[in-house]
């Protein structure tokens, strides 16, 4: 074998092995607070708990800004799950899902897709783009 086709082989040796070994890892967020913001001013705060390696629901505490009058805030309590796609566990996401009012008649839903996307439920079908920031 002449020294150029070692050469070549040992290139392509380490690479193989370096494919082997190589594995997607999903940026964990958990345990961060993040500020949401539409196009007026912040509109929601939240922080993500520690879910550690387990896909399960845990108790939040949201931070909701009045659409009206940003100086008016309210607590509410909800429940945040973190997902992944079926397909492609290198990345996740966060549901929430929080009753609104104190006569417990409308759930509120949200998505959040860090580091910066959160989709927030309006009406039916519709979303609410918010841009989010730790």
């Amino acid at each position: 074998m002449t020294l150029k086709k070692m050469a070549q082989f040992k290139l392509i040796f380490f690479f193989l092995i370096f494919l082997i070994f190589l594995k997607a890892e999903a940026k964990n967020y958990d345990g961060k607070s993040y500020i949401c913001a539409d196009e007026v001013g912040p509109f929601l705060e939240f922080s993500i708990p520690k879910f550690g390696d387990n896909l399960v629901k845990k108790k939040v505490l949201l931070k909701l800004y009045n659409k009206e009058n940003r100086d008016l805030q309210y607590h509410r309590n909800g429940i945040m799950r973190k997902k992944s796609s079926a397909i492609d566990k290198s990345y996740f996401f966060y549901t929430v899902e929080f009753i609104l009012n104190d006569d417990k008649s409308i759930i509120e839903y949200f998505e959040f897709f860090p580091p910066s996307n959160l989709m927030f439920k309006v009406e039916g079908s519709q979303f609410l783009n918010l841009v989010c920031w730790t």
